[in-house]
Formats: C-alpha cells, sequence, structure tokens
C-alpha cells in the first residue's frame, strides 16, 4: 500500500510529472527560419493547418525580368501551370497535422504535409516546440531519416497595428 501513495506523491513533485502540451500549443503567428515568410497556424477539425499572412517580398521587384514588377507575388514554381496565378499571401502551406504524445511524452504534430513555394513541391512533415516560442518542423520525403528540420519563431499578428 505504501508504493501507490509514494507514486501518487511523486506526481506532484515538479519536475518529476510530465504533462504534454495541449493540442493548440502550436497555434498562433511563426516566423520561417530564414524570415521570409509568416505562417498562421490554428485548430481547425481537429487538424493544424497553416496559411502564409506576410511575406518580406511580397511583390515583384520593379526590375522583374517576367514584367510583374509590383505585382503580387504568386505560385510560380507550381508543377500546375492553373495554379501558378494563386497569390501566396493567404495560401496553405501547412495541412493534416494531427496532435499526438509520443512514447516519450512529448507532444508533438504528425503525419502533416508542408508547401515549399521555392520548389513548388509538398513534403511530409512532423512538428515539435522546442520551447513556447520555437517550432521545429521536420520536413520530408518518404520517410523521417530522408529529410530537413527548420526552426521557427513565434510573433505577433504581423497584420495588428
Amino acid at each position: 500500500m505504501r508504493i501507490p501513495g509514494l507514486l501518487f506523491l511523486l506526481a506532484f513533485i515538479p519536475g518529476l510529472a510530465v504533462a504534454a502540451l495541449p493540442p493548440s500549443a502550436i497555434a498562433g503567428f511563426w516566423k520561417t527560419a530564414g524570415g521570409e515568410a509568416i505562417i498562421k497556424i490554428q485548430a481547425q477539425d481537429g487538424r493544424f493547418p497553416g496559411r502564409i499572412v506576410w511575406l518580406r517580398d511580397a511583390r515583384y521587384p520593379p526590375d522583374d525580368p517576367q514584367g510583374r514588377g509590383g505585382q503580387a507575388v504568386t505560385d510560380q514554381q507550381n508543377p500546375d501551370v492553373a495554379k501558378r496565378a494563386r497569390l501566396l499571401i493567404g495560401m496553405k502551406t501547412l495541412k493534416n497535422l494531427n496532435y499526438r504524445v509520443s512514447d516519450d511524452d512529448q507532444a508533438e504534430w504528425v503525419d502533416g504535409r508542408v508547401y515549399d513555394p521555392e520548389r513548388g513541391r509538398w513534403f511530409h512533415c512532423r512538428v515539435r516546440l522546442a520551447d513556447p516560442d520555437h517550432l521545429k518542423l521536420h520536413g520530408y520525403i518518404g520517410i523521417p531519416l530522408i529529410g530537413r528540420t527548420t526552426t521557427w519563431t513565434r510573433v505577433d499578428d504581423p497584420r495588428s497595428p
């Protein structure tokens, strides 16, 4: 009888109890590793999609060789020609992320897809929070061993005054 009581008490000692983050912990605004974009992640029907809400270079430069100077940046690298006119701002770049608690009691968002507008490709992805203000996104092709991890930083809504 002493062991269950001891385990009960140990659960309340700070540092010993492990509690996974809530599913909504990744919701918010995140600046990508290079600072090129800010992605808004929100909870939607148990999943966590993300959309581009800000771009450092939101318009083509005046000397754009394609004659698009001053126009809003579009999805030019998309392999589907019909989608190349889509504006990048507002475009979904994360989809299908599902929350789960891993075997090591860490919150993670898995089975997702991340879109790279520079390549015009979707990649598999999973996400973990390094801390409340830093998100680790691991994008990969096929299996997680073949991929790369980037760190995004939590920021305020760039559209707020």
